[in-house]
């Protein structure tokens, strides 16, 4: 067993996330092969126990053992996390978990807040049947939440966000949105496995909700983007501390 993935579950091919947890990657119009996908589920649930670090790195005959997977599929797996900034390969190391400092903080929130704040002031109040999609994963996401499948909990809240930011009619923005939640995931990933600010994200769900059925949109643009600050400070919290 590795260093990096000490305590990591050994996967056959068919452990899968559930089925609604699972949705396209960023950019993509093809499902990844089903062994590549559970490789990736299987690193993202370690990444959010935290039994991979920043800056851990990524060996694939580690990674072969750890989770019973073949070479082109552990590598498979790492090129599709490479592509959305969660994996990087600085020159001599090999992959690696991506670690961000201060500044790459500070510039990648400010980037997710230009896009939330674009996509609130695009979103009117919706029809019953146009706020289904976002209802649905609130109460998916919420379900998740008292469960112990990490993956499905990152998942469904990203789908919950996913559908709440399509309310804005514009495909090209909540891309661009998702694509800067995976870049973020290195950091988000540590208010998926702790208990408070979980609870604090399955309120503010609902709070968004009521908020925007209400038409309160100035608060409503306001808590889309503090909703984001508790995951941040708890990385910052565990590795910038001091720094």
């Amino acid at each position: 067993m590795s260093r990096a993935t000490s305590g990591a579950r050994r996967l056959p091919d068919e452990d899968m996330p559930p089925a609604e947890a699972r949705f396209t990657l960023p950019g993509d119009d093809r499902p990844l092969a089903g062994p590549v996908a559970a490789v990736i589920a299987a690193l993202e649930a370690d990444i959010i126990a935290g039994r991979i670090l920043p800056r851990n790195r990524l060996i694939e005959d580690h990674l072969m053992e750890d989770y019973g997977a073949k070479r082109h599929v552990v590598r498979a797996a790492l090129e599709e996390l490479e592509r959305l900034g969660v994996v990087v390969k600085p020159r001599y190391r090999g992959a690696e978990l991506r670690r961000f400092d201060r500044g790459e903080i500070a510039r990648l929130y400010d980037m997710r807040e230009v896009l939330h704040r674009a996509a609130v002031e695009r979103i009117a109040v919706p029809s019953a049947e146009a706020l289904k999609p976002v209802l649905h994963w609130l109460t998916t996401h919420a379900e998740a939440a008292g469960g112990q499948d990490l993956v499905a909990i990152h998942r469904t809240n990203m789908m919950f966000h996913d559908a709440f930011f399509a309310l804005c009619d514009n495909p090209f923005l909540v891309t661009s949105i998702r694509q800067h939640d995976w870049l973020s995931f290195p950091i988000r990933a540590y208010g998926v496995a702790d208990a408070s600010a979980l609870a604090q994200a399955c309120a503010e769900h609902r709070t968004l909700v009521d908020l925007l059925m209400a038409g309160r949109m100035d608060e409503l643009q306001a808590l889309t983007i503090s909703h984001m600050s508790r995951a941040r400070s708890l990385y910052e919290q565990k590795f910038l501390a001091g720094r």
